[in-house]
């Protein structure tokens, strides 16, 4: 389907089923675009590989949380296609030079997941042993 395809701003998304992980991360591997991604569980053995292979492929993981507009606070970036024309050349090298993050809402349920994937260490990418 088109929509699947195109890069999406919404209200449309195309919903596709899947059996094998592998099949949507080869197709978003395979994609133009890549903007952001949410992944919804709490077992951190199943979501810190996912969270670690996405990072390179969005440039926002949304954990337990719908793709969104972020504050302001956040960067505005993308991957890819994503966004391409939108800044000016200095801007797009200063904003798309920014590291992907991972943003979760703000509550008990998401801080007691981050918690335990920091302290577990079972993501390569969350992690609080270095500073950038």
């Amino acid at each position: 389907m088109r929509v699947f395809k195109e890069e999406q701003f919404g209200p449309v998304i195309p919903i596709v089923p899947f059996i094998d992980i592998e099949k949507p991360l080869d197709a978003m591997a395979e994609s133009n675009y890549g903007q952001q991604v949410s992944l919804f569980g709490k077992d951190i053995d199943k979501l810190s590989p996912l969270i670690d292979t996405l990072v390179n492929l969005v440039c926002r993981v949304n954990l337990n949380s719908s793709c969104q507009r972020g504050p302001d606070v956040y960067p505005f970036t993308g991957r890819k296609d994503s966004a391409f024309g939108t800044l000016s050349v200095h801007d797009a090298l200063r904003s798309f030079s920014i590291r992907t993050f991972v943003a979760s809402k703000d509550n008990a349920y998401n801080n007691a997941i981050l918690e335990e994937l920091l302290n577990k260490k079972t993501s390569n990418f969350i992690s609080t042993d270095y500073i950038l």
